[in-house]
């Protein structure tokens, strides 16, 4: 369905809905009203009676009178003022009446001086009952007049086919306004779904005639600065892509080389004769390594390739620096440098894994920054872990892009010393799974301090 039928449709449900709503408010009301109108004067009509009735015996009557002569008087002075309509009942003894039914027996009075009513159907017409009760010369007398209000309803029906008609004749004309109208406004849209056609086609050229200051026309404006966004940044999309696509086969790549590595050598120390105690030191670290090896490459792989979210959970920081220096020890014996650690009792929530794999790579990079004897401190403190090198620094116009797949300060350095341009990548993608800020602070010649801020949670 296209979307000026939908906003059509959604116009004649909500027209028909109010159209609806609004004519049975009307309807009802308007009967309510003339029924109630059409009672009003019943009741009027019959206490008018009765008070004529009642002024006009106890003016002509006395109490001396026998019943006989009561009855007749009352039926005398009660024909002066009925009508066609009046019925006059006294214990059950019908005085006067003109009509064909009983009222005592529909609208049976039990209070005196009470005016009551009765409306309903019967033999196929409408009856409005209106009657009271009085006492007179010592006896009870009860005033009826019986209506047919058949015509009443008449008109109330007729009413109601004109109003359905008035709505009918309406909600066709508004029927054919909205679908009218609906599709000239709409019509910018089709050329601009022309247009987006033309440019997912490769014709980067292509844009939108702005021809309306409305919302339609403010969406053409900013689909022709997406468009020139698009145009202008396609080639460094397209860059980008491949060196993500690179980057993952790098990750691993790297990680599947080493692990490979490390498990043979184990199970050569497995099967080699040598001393009891080294075989199983170096059993153990290497199985240890191994193992922990084996456990990041797949949360590497599921964090980068896969965008998975990652577990989180509490560990001492100083048992996570523990286990990153027993793993840089033989690297940074061989570079002569020496690695420092301090840190509080402090806890954070973290995968331990990934966390000593970041530092790992912090710690790599400050000690390929660094000469031999120089240091490189992990320090941690409350929510803070810091690594500190005292090495050549980076340039300050480079800082912002040292995070980045493949990015390397300086390449001939780097690649003597073995480095491919991802360590930092890695950390920063890790500190983004931690929900953690990553920041450089470096002065050339002086050294570079990485502070990595976890978020504070309540």
């Amino acid at each position: 369905m296209r979307l000026w039928q939908k906003i059509s449709l959604i116009c004649v449900i909500a027209m028909l809905l109010i159209v609806g709503t609004c004519n049975t408010i009307l309807i009802v009301v308007s009967k309510d009203n003339i029924l109630k109108l059409t009672q009003n004067s019943a009741m009027t009509e019959q206490s008018n009676l009765q008070a004529s009735f009642s002024g006009m015996v106890t003016y002509y009557s006395d109490d001396n009178m026998d019943d006989a002569a009561k009855r007749s008087m009352a039926k005398y002075c009660f024909a002066r003022f009925a009508g066609s309509e009046s019925v006059l009942v006294s214990d059950n003894d019908t005085i006067y009446s003109n009509v064909s039914l009983s009222p005592e027996k529909i609208l049976p009075l039990t209070s005196i001086n009470k005016q009551e009513h009765y409306m309903g159907e019967m033999d196929g017409r409408n009856i409005l009952i209106t009657g009271e009760k009085v006492t007179l010369l010592s006896k009870e007398y009860s005033v009826y007049t019986v209506q047919d209000i058949t015509s009443v309803y008449d008109s109330i029906n007729k009413m109601i086919w004109e109003f359905g008609l008035v709505s009918f004749a309406c909600i066709v004309l508004g029927i054919t306004l909205i679908v009218f109208l609906t599709r000239f406004a709409t019509r910018p849209l089709k050329s601009l779904g022309n247009t987006a056609r033309c440019i997912a086609k490769g014709d980067y050229d292509e844009r939108a005639e702005v021809s309306t200051n409305d919302e339609v026309g403010e969406l053409a404006q900013d689909f022709n600065v997406m468009a020139e966004a698009v145009q202008s940044n396609i080639n460094e999309l397209k860059e980008n892509a491949e060196r993500q696509l690179l980057f993952i086969g790098s990750i691993t790549h790297e990680f599947k080389t080493p692990l490979t590595s490390v498990i043979g050598h184990s199970e050569t120390l497995l099967y080699t004769k040598m001393p009891e105690d080294i075989m199983q030191k170096s059993l153990t670290h290497i199985h240890e390594q191994c193992k922990w090896l084996e456990r990041l490459t797949q949360k590497l792989l599921r964090l980068i390739t896969l965008q998975e979210q990652i577990d989180l959970e509490e560990g001492l920081v100083c048992e996570l620096l523990s286990a990153v220096k027993n793993s840089m020890e033989e690297t940074l014996r061989q570079r002569e440098i020496i690695l420092q650690t301090a840190c509080d009792n402090s806890q954070l929530l973290m995968d331990f894994d990934l966390m000593q794999s970041l530092l790992i790579n912090l710690v790599d990079n400050a000690a390929k920054a660094s000469k031999p004897g120089q240091s490189v401190q992990i320090t941690s403190y409350r929510n803070v872990i810091e690594v500190i090198d005292h090495g050549i620094g980076i340039p300050k116009e480079e800082i912002s892009r040292i995070t980045e797949p493949f990015y390397m300060v300086d390449r001939s350095r780097n690649k003597l010393k073995g480095g491919s341009g991802l360590g930092l990548a890695l950390a920063k993608r890790i500190a983004d799974a931690h929900g953690a800020q990553i920041a450089f602070e470096s002065i050339l010649g002086q050294g570079t301090t990485v502070k990595v801020t976890f978020p504070v949670y309540k």
